[in-house]
C-alpha cells in the first residue's frame, strides 16, 4: 500500500510540473519578445549591447541591421548603423578560459563583456558649470557657501540663511526629582555640555576642560551587589571625584597623563576618549578627525564637517567656484576648456563660467544636500568609530575599522572622486542622493535632538523620515 501511494504522489507531482512547463512554453511562444528568454542575458545579447560608432571595420567587428538580425555586411554598413564588436575575436581567452579586465582574471564571457563595453564608450564633451554665487554675510563664518545655489551649509549648532542662529542642543532631557539629569541617553552629562553638539566635557575650572566626560564617566558607579554581578551606574548622582586633585582618588578632569602613565595617580577607568579628533588614554593628543575625503586638500576637518577654503565648497570641498585656481581643480574636471561669459551682473562679479570637459559615460550627478543628511551626522557622533571606515592615531596614521556601516562612507567618497562625476544634471545618467542612512540608524536616539519619540522607537521609521525630507531638496 505504501509503495502504491508513493507512486501516486510521484505521478501527481510529475503532472503538475509538466503543466507548469507547458504554460511557460505557451506564454513564451505568444508573448515573445515582450517576455525575454534566457537568451536575452546570454553573451550574444552582451555583444549586441556594446555598440561602436567609430573605428576600423577589421579586427573582429561585424555589422547588425537595426532589426537585430545578424545578416549585416560591410557593404550595407551605412544603412546598418549598429556595428557591434565580436567579443570572442577581440578578447580571446587564455589557457584557463579567462579574460583579463583591469588586471584581474574573469570568467571568459564576463571578462569579454566588461572589456568590450568599457572600451567602446567614447568620450563626450560635457559642459560643467562653475558657480560663483555668493552667500549672505559669507555664512557668518559658521558655514560653507554653496556657490552654485548661493546657500549656506551651516556647521553643527548653527542655522538660518546666514548661519547666524545659534541652536541649543541639550545633552540631557528635562529633569525631575528622581532623575535630575533626565532619563538616560547617550549624550547624558553631569558636567559641561557643549550645546552646539550635545557633547559632554570636563569644562572650565579643570586642568583639561576639553577632555570628554561622557556617559558613566560623570556619574557614581555602585559596586556589584554580589560576586559576579555587574556594577550599577546611578544616573541621578554625579561623581564629584572626577574633579579631584587627590592622587589617591579616582579622578579624571585634572589627571596629568604623564603622572597616570607612570602610575603615580589613580584615575576612573570608566572614563575614556570617545570623541573623534582626540587620541590617547587621556585624550592628550589632538589628531585629525574623519571627514568625507578629508576635505580633498581644500579645507579643514572640524570633527566630521569640512570647513572649506575660500573658493571651494561641497561636502568634501571638492567643487571649485569661479574664485578657485584652475590648476587646483580635481581630476574629474580636468583638462577643461574654459568659456568666460562676456556679460556680468550689475555687481560686476563673475557669477559663473562654463568648463568643457571630456568624459566617458555613465555620468553621475551627486546632490549637494544640506549637511543634516551627511556632515552633521559625522560631526555630532558620540563614538569616534561610528559611521566611518577609519580613524587616525597619535601620528595621524590611518587605523582602518571593522565598522560595517563605514562602507557607505567609503562608497560616498569614491563617487565624489570618480572620473564619472559631473556637475551637469542635464547630462547625468545616474543621480546619487547622499543620505548617510547607516549613520542615522546608528545615531538614532543618542541625543534629545535625534529623539525617536515620534517614531515609536523604530530606527527604520526615523531613517525613512530623513529620506522624506531629502526628497524635498531634489525635486
Amino acid at each position: 500500500m505504501f509503495s502504491l501511494q508513493k507512486w501516486k504522489c510521484s505521478w501527481s507531482l510529475a503532472a503538475t510540473i509538466a503543466s507548469i512547463l507547458a504554460l511557460i512554453s505557451v506564454v513564451h511562444l505568444f508573448l515573445y519578445p515582450v517576455i525575454p528568454s534566457m537568451d536575452y542575458f546570454s553573451l550574444r545579447q552582451a555583444e549586441s549591447s556594446c555598440i561602436t560608432v567609430t573605428g576600423s571595420t577589421e579586427g573582429g567587428e561585424k555589422y547588425f541591421p537595426r532589426t537585430g538580425s545578424n545578416e549585416g555586411t560591410k557593404d550595407n554598413a551605412k544603412e546598418n548603423v549598429h556595428r557591434a564588436v565580436d567579443l570572442n575575436v577581440r578578447y580571446t581567452a587564455d589557457l584557463h578560459n579567462a579574460v583579463t579586465y583591469r588586471g584581474a582574471p574573469w570568467k571568459a564571457e564576463i571578462g569579454r563583456w566588461l572589456s568590450g563595453c568599457d572600451s567602446n564608450f567614447s568620450a563626450v564633451q560635457i559642459v560643467e558649470k562653475i558657480g560663483g554665487e555668493s552667500c549672505e554675510n559669507e555664512c557668518s563664518g559658521q558655514g560653507v557657501c554653496n556657490h552654485d545655489l548661493g546657500q549656506c551649509r551651516c556647521f553643527h549648532g548653527f542655522s538660518g540663511e546666514a548661519c547666524s542662529e545659534r541652536l541649543q542642543l541639550n545633552c540631557n532631557y528635562p529633569g525631575s526629582d528622581t532623575e535630575p539629569y533626565g532619563h538616560w541617553v547617550v549624550s547624558i552629562c553631569s558636567t559641561y555640555c557643549d550645546t552646539s553638539r550635545a557633547m559632554c566635557f570636563c569644562g572650565e575650572g579643570t586642568k583639561y576642560p576639553n577632555r570628554p566626560a561622557a556617559e558613566s564617566c560623570g556619574f557614581v558607579i555602585n559596586p556589584p551587589s554580589e560576586p559576579g554581578a555587574p556594577r550599577f551606574t546611578d544616573w541621578a548622582i554625579p561623581d564629584q571625584d572626577i574633579f579631584t586633585t587627590n592622587s589617591s582618588k579616582e579622578g579624571w578632569c585634572n589627571v596629568d597623563p604623564a603622572e597616570a602613565y607612570a602610575s603615580n595617580v589613580t584615575f576612573k577607568e570608566d572614563c575614556d576618549c570617545k570623541y573623534d579628533g582626540l587620541f590617547g588614554r587621556f585624550c592628550e593628543t589632538t589628531v585629525s578627525s574623519v571627514c568625507i575625503n578629508q576635505c580633498s586638500g581644500h579645507g579643514y576637518c572640524r570633527g566630521g564637517f569640512c570647513q572649506c577654503e575660500n573658493g571651494w565648497y561641497g561636502v568634501d570641498c571638492s567643487i571649485p567656484s569661479v574664485l578657485s585656481s584652475i590648476t587646483e581643480w580635481p581630476k574629474w574636471l580636468r583638462p577643461a576648456h574654459i568659456s568666460v561669459p562676456d556679460s556680468k551682473r550689475d555687481t560686476g562679479n563673475l557669477v559663473s563660467l562654463d568648463a568643457v570637459v571630456q568624459k566617458k559615460r555613465p555620468l553621475i550627478y551627486v546632490y549637494d544636500l544640506p549637511p543634516d543628511f551627511n556632515s552633521l551626522l559625522l560631526e555630532g557622533r558620540h563614538f569616534k568609530f561610528e559611521c566611518v571606515n577609519r580613524i587616525y592615531d597619535h601620528r595621524n596614521g590611518t587605523i582602518w575599522t571593522e565598522q560595517l556601516y563605514g562602507a557607505q562612507m567609503a562608497i560616498y567618497e569614491s563617487i565624489l572622486a570618480s572620473p564619472y562625476r559631473t556637475l551637469n544634471g542635464d547630462e547625468a545618467d545616474y543621480f546619487f542622493v547622499p543620505v548617510l542612512d547607516s549613520c542615522i540608524i546608528t545615531r538614532a536616539d543618542d541625543a534629545p535632538h535625534l529623539s525617536m519619540q515620534d517614531h515609536r522607537g523604530l530606527r527604520s521609521s526615523f531613517t525613512l523620515d530623513f529620506y522624506k525630507k531629502a526628497y524635498e531638496h531634489i525635486m
